[in-house]
C-alpha cells in the first residue's frame, strides 16, 4: 500500500468524528504543524512560507518553516486562538485551520492532482482535507490584481460593480450549499472565507474600477488617481454590510475575516484627507505647508512625486494632528457602522474599535487615553485577549533583544561622500544594505524573511547593513532592531534625502549587494531568500 493512500486512510480514520465549532476563544498558545513533503528535493526553490493572522495588527506575520533533507518539517505557530493560518509552499496557496497547543500533521505530494496533494490529520482534519478538494470554493479573487478581471469592469459604475460583487458571492455560496458531501462546517467556513473576500472587492470599489481605467488606457498610476479624484460612490453605498455574515459566531476562524473592512467606509472619502487635515489644523512651517501644497497639485496633475518620505516624516512629526484624523475618522466609522448593525457591541463593530487601536501598537505604543476609551467599549473576548497580551508586550522594559545588533553612528561627512563612507567599512567583504522604516509593514516583512541567512551564510562573510530614515520613531526603531541582527544606522533627513535622490528611490523597501570591491552590483525592491542566498554566495564565491 502506497504511503499516500496509508496517510489518506490515518486520516479519515483519524477525523472520523469531529464537533461542530465551537465559537472562537481566547487562548494564547502555539500550535504545532508537521509534515513532510513527498519527493522532496533541497534544491527546489518552493518559495515554504506560512502566514500568521493578527486579527488585531490585520498583517499577518510570516514564518519560514526549515525543510530537512527527508521533506520534514516542523514548526510551532503562536496563535491567539483558533484560526485558519495561510501556507504557501510551490504554487500551492491553502488556509489550514489549527488550534493551540494542538498538533497538526500534513502529508504534501506537489505532483499528485488538486484535492490529493494535501493529506491532512490531527485536529480539524475533516475541515483541513475538506478545504482542498476542488469542488468546494473557499476564495473569490481579488479584482484589482486580475487582468481579465479588471478587463472586464472597465467603464461600468459602482452600483453595477457592486451587483457584480454580490451576485459572484451568493453564487458561491448556492454552489456551496449543493455540495452536500462536505461537512457543514467546512460549508460555513467556505461561505465565510468567500463573503470576507468579496467585501474585500466591495471595499476596493473605486480604486478597481480606476485601476481598469489604468490598464485600458494604459497611463501610469498617477494619472490615474488624478482622473478618479473626483468620482464618488452612491451615499448608501455601504449599506450592503447588513447582507453579509460579518457578525457570525465562527467569523474569526476565517484567515481573512480582516480583509472585511481595512479602511474608513465614507462614499465622500476625499484622497490626500490627511494631508488636507494637517495644512488646516497643524502648526506647520512655511516650508512644510508648500511641500504638503506641492503634493497635492501632483496628485492632481498625475505626476509622480519624489519626496513621499518628506511627507512621512510631516505626519510623523505632528503626531498628536494625525491622531486627530484618525480618531474623527474612526468615531464617524464607529457611528455608521453601529447605525446599519443596530447593535454597539457585536463583533464587527469591535472590529472597528481594533483598525483604530492598530496604529499605536504597530508603532509599539503603549495604550494611552484614546486607546484605552476604545479599549473599555470592546467586549468579544478574542480582542480583549489580544489588546492585554500586546500592551503587555510593548511596556518598556519587557522587549529584551536576542540578536547580535550593533547601533552605528552615521559618518560625519558631506553628503556626497555618505554613501562611500558607509561602505568603505566593509571594503573587502560582500554587503547587504536594506533601506527600510519602521512603519513600512512589508520592510519588517522582508527582514523577517531574510533573518535566517545570516547563520546559513555567516556574518563573517556578508555584512548586513540596516539604513532608516528620521520618519521612523526613534524609539520604534531601537526596539525593533533588537531582533535585527546586523549594523543599524539613523540618517537625519539631509542625510536620507541625499540618498533617496541619490538612488532616484519611490518607495521603500529597497535593497543594495556591493561586492568586495565596493560596487554596487545588484538593486532590488523583493527577491525570494533562496535568490538572495545565491547572489551573496556568488559574490562571497570570486576572488
Amino acid at each position: 500500500m502506497s504511503r499516500l493512500l496509508i496517510s489518506l486512510c490515518l486520516s479519515l480514520l483519524f477525523s472520523t468524528v469531529q464537533a461542530q465549532l465551537s465559537i472562537p476563544e481566547f487562548q494564547k498558545g502555539k500550535a504545532i504543524l508537521s509534515g513532510t513533503i513527498s519527493n522532496y528535493n533541497p534544491n527546489d526553490d518552493l518559495n515554504f512560507r506560512i502566514g500568521v493572522p493578527n486579527i488585531l495588527m490585520k498583517d499577518s506575520e510570516p514564518l519560514f518553516p526549515t525543510i530537512q533533507t527527508d521533506g520534514s518539517f516542523k514548526v510551532n505557530i503562536p496563535l491567539y486562538h483558533s484560526t485558519q493560518i495561510r501556507m504557501l509552499i510551490g504554487s500551492a496557496d491553502l488556509f489550514i485551520l489549527l488550534t493551540p497547543e494542538k498538533e497538526t500533521n500534513v502529508t504534501i505530494n506537489l505532483n499528485a492532482p488538486k484535492g490529493k496533494q494535501f493529506i491532512f490529520r490531527g485536529q480539524y482534519a475533516t475541515i483541513n482535507n475538506e478545504w482542498c478538494q476542488p469542488d468546494l470554493i473557499t476564495r473569490i479573487p481579488a479584482v484589482y490584481t486580475n487582468g481579465a478581471l479588471l478587463d472586464s469592469i472597465v467603464g461600468i459604475d459602482a452600483n453595477e460593480f457592486k451587483k457584480r460583487c454580490i451576485d459572484q458571492y451568493k453564487q458561491c455560496v448556492a454552489h456551496n450549499n449543493a455540495q452536500q458531501q462536505f461537512s457543514e462546517d467546512t460549508r460555513t467556513l467556505a461561505n465565510l472565507s468567500c463573503a470576507f473576500d468579496c467585501l474585500n472587492n466591495l471595499e476596493a470599489t473605486h480604486y478597481c474600477l480606476q485601476t481598469a481605467y489604468q490598464k485600458k488606457a494604459n497611463i501610469t498610476i498617477e494619472q490615474a488617481f488624478a482622473a478618479f479624484d473626483d468620482i464618488y460612490l452612491p451615499d448608501d453605498f455601504y449599506d450592503y454590510l447588513t447582507d453579509f455574515p460579518i457578525n457570525h459566531p465562527l467569523a474569526l476562524y476565517c484567515y481573512n475575516y480582516n480583509r472585511a473592512l481595512t479602511t474608513f467606509c465614507d462614499p465622500h472619502t476625499k484622497n490626500l484627507a490627511l494631508e488636507k487635515y494637517l495644512l488646516a489644523n497643524a502648526p506647520l512651517t512655511k516650508e512644510e505647508k508648500t511641500l504638503l501644497q506641492q503634493y497635492e497639485t501632483a496628485f492632481k496633475t498625475g505626476v509622480p512625486f519624489q519626496q513621499g518620505s518628506d511627507i512621512m516624516e510631516i505626519v510623523i512629526k505632528y503626531a498628536k494632528e494625525s491622531d486627530d484624523f484618525r480618531w474623527e475618522s474612526y468615531t464617524r466609522l464607529k457611528k455608521h457602522i453601529s447605525h446599519l448593525m443596530q447593535d454597539s457591541t457585536c463583533l464587527f463593530v469591535d472590529y472597528v474599535r481594533a483598525m483604530y487601536m492598530r496604529f499605536k501598537y504597530h508603532n509599539l505604543t503603549p495604550l494611552a487615553s484614546r486607546p484605552e476609551s476604545t479599549a473599555s467599549e470592546i467586549t468579544n473576548p478574542v480582542f480583549l485577549g489580544i489588546i492585554q497580551d500586546m500592551d503587555r508586550s510593548i511596556q518598556p522594559t519587557s522587549k529584551k533583544g536576542t540578536k547580535k545588533f550593533i547601533v552605528c553612528n552615521v559618518p560625519q561627512v558631506p553628503e556626497e561622500d555618505l554613501f562611500s563612507s558607509l561602505i568603505a567599512r566593509h571594503k573587502g567583504k560582500v554587503q547587504f544594505l536594506d533601506f527600510w522604516a519602521t512603519w513600512c509593514s512589508g520592510c519588517r516583512k522582508t527582514i523577517k524573511e531574510y533573518e535566517p541567512l545570516k547563520s546559513e551564510i555567516g556574518e563573517d562573510k556578508v555584512a548586513f547593513v540596516y539604513l532608516t530614515p528620521p520618519s521612523s520613531i526613534e524609539k520604534t526603531w531601537e526596539i525593533l532592531i533588537k531582533d535585527i541582527a546586523g549594523e543599524h544606522y539613523w540618517l537625519n533627513k539631509e542625510q536620507w534625502n541625499y540618498l533617496w535622490k541619490q538612488f532616484q528611490m519611490t518607495g521603500l523597501p529597497m535593497y543594495l549587494i556591493i561586492d568586495k570591491q565596493g560596487n554596487i552590483v545588484k538593486r532590488f525592491t523583493h527577491i525570494t531568500a533562496k535568490e538572495l542566498k545565491e547572489l551573496l554566495e556568488q559574490e562571497i564565491n570570486k576572488i
